[in-house]
Order: structure tokens, then C-alpha cells, then sequence
């Protein structure tokens, strides 16, 4: 079962939930495999740029912590299965929670005064 706390998406296809997961390795695995910056691809996720080699590529990234013997072809097969608007969504909240929101309490000086 996926935990949200620990940054885990299920993604759901034909029966099967796999869980997605944006852990340091999986972005470093994915940068590797890319060559692109995981602030690029997010950008990209998000606009009209997307390519599916990237997202297949995001997808087997996001499987390997929960699932390492998946490969880039089977990665395809779940996104097949899963449905493009399904697997975007569970992407896009594996996003949001490898990179959570930071609120400003006041208890850290601004930023050039800590320089």
C-alpha cells in the first residue's frame, strides 16, 4: 500500500496497483537516463512540451524503489494499461510530494540575510 507520507502514489492498472515513488535515487536515476535536470522535466511535465519518452522514462524512475525489476518497456505497458490521464495525475502527485510546499514561520532570517 502506497504511503503518502514517505512520498508513495499507487497507480492503478487493470487489477494490479503499482506505487510510485520520487525518491533522491529514482530522480538521480532519471536525470541519468534523460539528461535533463528534474526541474526541466517537471517544467516539461506541466506544460505542452512533454514527450512520451520522458514520461515512460518518469514512470520507470518512480517504479524502481517498489518495483526494480520493472524496465523502460514494461514502465510503458502500466501507462498503457493505467490510461495517460491516470498516470498523469499519479506523476504529478509524486511530484508534489518529493518537493512539498515550505512555509515560512519567521523562525529563518530571509534569505541575503543569512548570506
Amino acid at each position: 500500500m502506497a504511503n503518502p507520507h514517505r512520498g508513495q502514489v499507487p497507480l492503478q492498472a487493470v487489477g494490479t496497483t503499482y506505487t510510485l515513488c520520487l525518491s533522491t535515487n529514482a530522480m538521480c536515476e532519471l536525470e541519468g537516463l534523460t539528461g535533463e535536470a528534474i526541474g526541466t522535466l517537471a517544467e516539461k511535465m506541466n506544460g505542452d512540451s512533454v514527450r512520451m519518452t520522458d514520461v515512460r522514462a518518469l514512470v520507470w524512475a518512480a517504479l524502481q524503489d517498489h518495483h526494480p525489476d520493472a524496465d523502460l518497456k514494461e514502465a510503458g505497458n502500466i501507462i498503457t494499461l493505467a490510461g495517460m490521464p491516470a498516470t498523469m495525475e499519479a506523476v504529478g502527485r509524486a511530484f508534489e510530494l518529493a518537493f512539498p510546499a515550505v512555509e515560512d514561520d519567521g523562525s529563518r532570517p530571509p534569505k541575503a540575510a543569512r548570506a
